[in-house]
């Protein structure tokens, strides 16, 4: 078998792919073939009517996306000063050059003191325009006028009478309430009751906020019925546009929609239509409320009426498949589209479902998912390989990377093992080098540590004769000054020479760090506490802000300890040339995610050094350079930073910045 494998990885996937598509075209083939062909024309009905109801609520969209289109104009017309609302020859002029454009059914102007005009499509087609105004005519009297070949005012066609002193209808007073754009509630001309209406309606403000009243513009619904007619005409069955409640909005068929009683029309509900076609709809897709409040909308039914579970109902020997969808949401609205399509007469049930066939089709399939599987295998067998070698080689060292792989391997596979072998022994031969410098310096900071240790024994032997010496020399008078002087040097030079290899070998003891959780309050209390006998020989007042609280940090406490001494020390000696009064003071406070340890005296402070941190840079002529470096490498050491600076009691100030412990043990970033 692996013989008669492509060698390249690349023919692999290929052949694999091609087989693979093979068997699973086949399968689908065998498995359609095995539904037959009533599945085939189901689809193919229900796409129809997918596309039919898909294709309705986009006319919709369309067709209701007009009034916010034409309100929009007029709001931007309104705002830019090119239309005066108390002109209303310029209003009616305007509306009518709209209505030229858009099939609307009316588009008005309402003030806040109670004047009206509206240009109105009656159902002739033709347009006029309607006034209620103080002038000419006088509020509560509604004028209708002619309007000229380009929208001239014409002559007074009618007069009437009885209209409110400011509007009721649903238009204005839902747009008022709500204090923006939005579709009112379905209601009744004031002037007309015969005529049933929503409208796209937005608040008029001026500057001030102050309303001065709405613009709109109004559907008729049985205008709205008749353009669905026409969009329905050649299918076979019935389309409505429902609120949840159940009452019609739009029919296909506009004699359903509304009724004549009283000499007005009344809107139908939908389980109150005498079509049978529409009561099958509303026991489908509503359910009654308790108390014979109405309808509400059957989620469930809804939702299935898309999928397998369809709604199919029949009628006087007709099927008709029955689909709804909510639409209005991006409107502002909330209905329900529902439609009923006759199926196809070669939708005749098929039993002509083949057993061996669906049998076939599956054991294609189970080839295919075979074919993958062995497929999978040529990719991440050698792989995985690979990796466990490539850990194996790291996890020791001295044990060569293996890159062979089995017999049958791709050729691809086989160069990627070979890159493989060569970046593992990249990777050994820098981790030796890495471990072998290590060694070096650590074995160089032994040494030299040693040798430090060596030279301060005899050194601390000097000292301390020296200081016996002055001691005695203190008790014999007859020693001249010249020997007390030399004597002083001796001891001087001495000290010095402790001092700084003090601080060589904390600096040795930098390369090697000991973290653990400490309290920085205690740490600087510590080195206070060390030094304290000289700050009190030189008459020095400490000052203490901070120490009292903990302030946790992760970080070596001999290395902080030796620093703040350092520091502590550079103070006091800066102070022992200053008359009294001498200051000290040390402050520690958390800001954020850092601790801030602050030492400042009132000493004559840094001199205008850029370089003071860096190793054997001093202002002092008897300094070493070595302590603000020592101190500058254990911030390194605990990702922390020094600033040096002026001091608010006159002289230097040292701010150290460390990052505080966090609660899981981790140090924060910093």
């Amino acid at each position: 078998m692996r013989r008669l494998l492509p060698e390249r990885l690349s023919a692999r996937l290929l052949l694999s792919s091609g087989l693979q598509l093979l068997l699973v075209g086949t399968a689908l083939g065998l498995l359609g073939y095995a539904t037959g062909l009533r599945e085939g024309l189901e689809r193919v009905a229900i796409e129809r009517q997918q596309h039919q109801l898909t294709s309705l609520s986009t006319a919709l969209s369309m067709r209701l996306r007009v009034p916010q289109t034409i309100n929009r104009e007029n709001m931007l017309a309104i705002r830019q000063g090119m239309l005066k609302l108390d002109d209303f020859n310029q209003l009616g002029l305007r509306f009518w050059r709209q209505m030229q454009i858009y099939p609307v059914s009316y588009i008005n102007w309402g003030s806040s003191a109670g004047s009206f005009l509206g240009v109105e499509r009656l159902e002739s087609g033709r347009l006029v325009l309607n006034q209620d105004s103080a002038r000419p005519l006088g509020r509560g009297r509604l004028g209708v006028y002619a309007l000229g070949a380009h929208g001239e005012r014409g002559p007074l066609l009618e007069i009437r009478e009885g209209m409110t002193t400011f509007h009721q209808e649903a238009w204005y007073t839902d747009t008022v309430k709500l204090g923006r754009a939005t579709w009112s509630s379905i209601y009744q001309w004031e002037d007309k009751p015969q005529v049933v209406a929503i409208s796209y309606n937005e608040p008029v403000r001026d500057g001030r906020g102050t309303l001065l009243g709405v613009i709109g513009v109004d559907f008729v619904l049985s205008q709205l019925s008749s353009w669905l007619q026409q969009l329905w005409t050649h299918q076979q069955g019935l389309a409505l546009v429902v609120e949840p409640g159940g009452l019609i909005v739009a029919s296909s068929n506009p004699e359903l929609a509304l009724v004549h009683a009283g000499g007005t029309r009344q809107r139908m509900r939908i389980d109150q239509l005498a079509d049978p076609l529409s009561r099958a709809a509303a026991r489908r897709f509503f359910v009654g409320q308790s108390g014979g409040r109405g309808l509400r909308p059957h989620r469930a039914a809804i939702a299935r009426s898309h999928g397998q579970g369809r709604s199919r109902v029949s009628l006087n020997g007709q099927t008709y498949n029955l689909e709804a969808l909510p639409w209005g949401r991006a409107e502002g609205l909330n209905w329900l589209l529902i439609t009923a399509l006759n199926q196809d007469a070669a939708l005749v049930l098929s039993q002509q479902q083949s057993t061996l066939a669906l049998l076939l089709g599956l054991l294609a399939l189970a080839g295919a998912v075979l074919l993958n599987r062995q497929l999978i295998g040529w990719l991440l067998a050698p792989m995985e390989l690979l990796r466990r070698r490539a850990a194996q080689a790291l996890a020791a060292p001295d044990q060569p990377f293996t890159a062979d792989l089995p017999a049958g391997a791709a050729v691809e596979l086989a160069g990627m093992a070979a890159a493989f072998a060569d970046l593992v022994s990249r990777l050994q031969r820098k981790d030796a080098a890495a471990l072998q410098l290590l060694r070096a310096k650590l074995r160089t900071s032994l040494e030299a540590s040693a040798v430090a240790h060596e030279i301060k024994l005899p050194l601390s032997q000097i000292l301390l004769s020296s200081r016996l010496l002055l001691e005695s020399a203190d008790a014999d008078a007859a020693l001249g000054t010249a020997t007390r002087t030399e004597l002083n040097a001796i001891a001087s030079a001495a000290d010095r020479v402790v001092t700084t290899i003090e601080k060589m070998r904390t600096l040795l003891r930098n390369v090697q760090t000991n973290h653990s959780r400490l309290n920085l309050a205690h740490v600087a209390s510590s080195a206070l506490l060390y030094i304290k006998p000289a700050l009190n020989r030189a008459g020095v007042q400490v000052e203490r802000e901070g120490l009292e609280q903990p302030c946790l940090i992760d970080g070596d406490s001999t290395q902080l300890q030796i620093a703040l001494v350092n520091l502590l020390r550079n103070s006091l000696e800066a102070l022992e040339k200053q008359p009294p009064l001498r200051r000290l003071r040390i402050c520690l406070e958390q800001q954020s995610d850092k601790a801030l340890l602050r030492i400042e005296d009132n000493g004559p402070g840094f001199p205008a050094l850029p370089d003071l941190l860096e190793p054997l840079q001093t202002s002092r002529r008897e300094g070493s350079g070595i302590g603000l470096f020592v101190v500058s490498t254990t911030l390194e050491n605990h990702r922390g930073s020094i600033e040096l600076g002026r001091s608010s009691l006159g002289g230097a100030a040292v701010t150290l910045r460390l990052p505080l412990a966090t609660p899981d043990g981790l140090p924060s970033s910093g």
